[in-house]
């Protein structure tokens, strides 16, 4: 399976290897644009041996040779010049010189120098000693032999660098300042007479400003070394002047494209950071997950590692040492780098994902204060607060009383932030009072939002929509689970339905042939009662599945409630008197009119009427009132009930529920539950009372 490429993360890593490349390039366009050495010569590309550096840089080390000299024959510590003595050669038979004293410097230098003190035929040399330094002619050949040269002997100069001619030795005093003059002239570590004696400039005369005169007791030879084996400032500056060189005016244009470049480069950085082919978003690790302080702090330990490779190369004195401390410096700088893009990185991750203010150390402490004051009670909490507040208010009338001004605005600040602080949580205390006001009325479905609240009151309301999500699964479920018992119901009365009908109609056949013997016909008028009462049974069945899943078209109208009541007490008058119960009716003064279908609440009313001539104590009184009352029209019936009720109401108005414990009746349990439905169907209401053996039904409608 062929490997998934995160382009994002690939093109970030090619850009933090070219931002350092084009930062550096960016560096040194600028710097060598704005550093001042030679100018004009670096434009006319002249050679830096021609250059006025390069002839000041030379002068100063013809003069350190006169110094280093002029101090060692005075016998002063050497040390504090890097020299040490080295080896004394005794020269015979040489009218020239007597001996020679090499003197080595610890850091070396790419001049070399022979000087001859005429007066004590003694010489000078900073060569080591060797089978080839070991003689005067030697030394000479070895010095001279560079192409860049200085030699001065009778008051006269040869040389390769024309700005160190005879005819421009004015330029050597142009490079000493007096504290140059003081030290070969006018030291006080010795006596007057032997720093006349010993001055190798007239300074006398270099303080007036006029050309310094080599003094003939001295003869010079020096050079530079055609290999530069060291790092002095005649490398360097040879270094900086090529590199400028290299680097002219006519690169200008490329400082405003690599500033572009280098912005273009910041937002793929920021794109690919934290994009991994393994997952999809943010990728956070354990370094991203910790303190921002402490991996601030693990940044800057690594960055100062770095740093501390990066000063190696101020020991440098060879060209081998110098281009080690460059790769040794360049290791540095590349740790530091690093240093640099993990903070940059870990923020940036921090800052896509938002948690760079959850990872600060102030967060960190807020988080366990919080923590301290939630696990409190509340009433401990608000009198943490009280204190609080109580002990702002003493701090900002004590600067009040003090200041004035500063004061005043503090406490206005405080009283604000309070004032804040109690209003909110007066609204989140508001907010869930009206949730359970709503939720008391039945509206499950309401819903708290967390956020909107206090934190204190935050618990509170999510356990305020738990409590509504659940009111609200039960009812679907009960809903559901009535549903589910409708759908049983109907499918099995239909079910049944089909093969009493069947039945039905045998039984009436057999009933009209003529039967042989009484059990025979006994027999048939049984099946005949019992399949009546089962089909009596399958229709309240389909009706009260009807009625309590609300699948009925109903046919709203206004209709006349005391001739409703006529009309079924008429029909059952005869039930009635032939059960001994006498029925007294109540009407109000005029007609009374509700909004309900005729064709059910006939049905309802039938019901009640039923039940009545099949469960009231025969020779009691029924009673039916009509009345209104504050809108309302209201109907109830009362009776008397034959048999003990040892059941609850609620329980009576269960399906399938009689108060004839024996089931030995004809009814089927289902009249009262077909009423309350259908009677709620209508948007009217249907209650029972049981009092001891009293049986009490109302109805209630919205008059119209």
């Amino acid at each position: 399976m062929e490997k998934k490429i995160c382009i994002p993360r690939v093109l970030k890593n090619i850009a933090y290897v070219l931002f350092p490349i084009f930062a550096t390039i960016l560096v040194l366009l600028i710097f060598c644009l704005s550093y001042p050495l030679e100018r004009e010569s670096i434009k006319a590309g002249v050679d830096f041996y021609d250059t006025n550096t390069f002839a000041e840089d030379y002068a100063k080390e013809i003069f350190g040779s006169l110094t280093t000299v002029d101090v060692l024959k005075d016998n002063y510590q050497t040390d504090a010049y890097s020299y040490y003595y080295s080896h004394t050669e005794t020269v015979e038979n040489n009218d020239e010189v007597k001996s020679i004293n090499y003197y080595t410097d610890y850091n070396g230098s790419n001049v070399v120098w022979l000087v001859l003190d005429n007066d004590t035929k003694i010489a000078y040399t900073n060569l080591n000693y060797s089978l080839d330094t070991s003689t005067i002619d030697n030394i000479k050949n070895k010095i001279m032999g560079n192409s860049q040269n200085w030699k001065y002997h009778d008051g006269s100069i040869q040389t390769t660098i024309e700005k160190l001619s005879n005819e421009n030795i004015e330029y050597i005093d142009s490079t000493l300042n007096q504290e140059d003059i003081e030290m070969l002239g006018n030291t006080e570590q010795s006596s007057e007479s032997n720093n006349k004696q010993n001055n190798v400039i007239d300074s006398e005369t270099a303080s007036n400003g006029q050309n310094a005169n080599l003094k003939n007791n001295y003869t010079i030879y020096t050079a530079l070394l055609d290999d530069m084996e060291y790092v002095d400032n005649i490398y360097r500056d040879r270094l900086l002047y090529n590199t400028l060189s290299i680097v002219n005016q006519n690169l200008v244009f490329l400082i405003p494209f690599l500033i572009g470049l280098i912005i273009a480069l910041i937002p793929i950085i920021v794109i690919g950071i934290g994009r991994t082919r393994k997952q999809e978003g943010i990728n956070l690790n354990w370094f991203d997950k910790i303190l921002i302080e402490f991996a601030a702090s693990i940044s800057i330990f690594i960055g100062c590692i770095g740093a501390v490779f990066t000063v190696s190369i101020g020991g440098a004195s060879t060209i081998v040492t110098f281009t080690l401390a460059i790769s040794i410096m360049a290791v540095g700088i590349l740790i530091m780098y690093l240093a640099c893009i993990l903070f940059f990185e870990t923020v940036v991750k921090r800052v896509k994902t938002h948690t760079f203010i959850k990872t600060t150390f102030a967060y960190w402490i807020y988080i366990k204060i919080k923590g301290f004051m939630l696990e409190l009670k509340i009433t401990k909490r608000f009198v943490l607060y009280f204190i609080a507040f109580i002990l702002a208010n003493l701090f900002t009338f004590a600067i009040m009383w003090s200041d004035g001004f500063p004061g005043i605005v503090l406490t206005i600040i405080l009283y604000v932030i309070a004032f804040s602080y109690i209003t909110k949580r007066i609204k989140s205390y508001s907010k869930i009072e009206d949730a359970i006001s709503k939720l008391y009325k039945g509206d499950t479905d309401m819903r708290l939002d967390e956020k909107e609240l206090c934190k204190e009151m935050q618990e509170t309301g999510k356990q305020i929509n738990d409590i509504a999500g659940g009111l609200s699964n039960a009812i679907n479920e009960k809903l559901k689970s009535e549903r589910l018992k409708t759908e049983l119901i109907t499918n099995v009365s239909h079910d049944i339905k089909t093969p009493l009908t069947s039945i039905i109609n045998y039984v009436d056949l057999l009933k009209k042939e003529d039967a042989q013997g009484e059990k025979a016909k006994e027999y048939l008028d049984i099946l005949d009662s019992k399949s009546q009462r089962l089909k009596k049974l399958t229709e309240d069945l389909v009706e009260a599945s009807k009625a309590s899943s609300g699948a009925i078209k109903l046919n709203i109208e206004r209709l006349n409630v005391n001739e409703l009541i006529k009309q079924v007490s008429g029909e059952f008058e005869d039930k009635f008197k032939s059960h001994n119960l006498h029925e007294i009716i109540t009407f109000p003064e005029s007609d009374v009119y509700i909004n309900a279908d005729s064709r059910y609440m006939y049905r309802v009313l039938e019901n009640m009427y039923s039940n009545i001539s099949k469960y009231a104590m025969e020779g009691t009184r029924v009673y039916t009132d009509i009345a209104e009352k504050d809108g309302d029209v209201i109907i109830q019936i009362k009776n008397v009930s034959k048999q003990k009720l040892n059941i609850s109401a609620d329980e009576l108005m269960q399906r399938f529920v009689r108060g004839e414990a024996s089931r030995n009746t004809e009814g089927s349990g289902l009249g009262l539950s077909i009423a309350r439905s259908l009677t709620e169907l209508q948007q009217g209401k249907f209650n029972i009372y049981l009092d001891g053996d009293l049986f009490k039904v109302t109805i209630k409608f919205k008059k119209n």
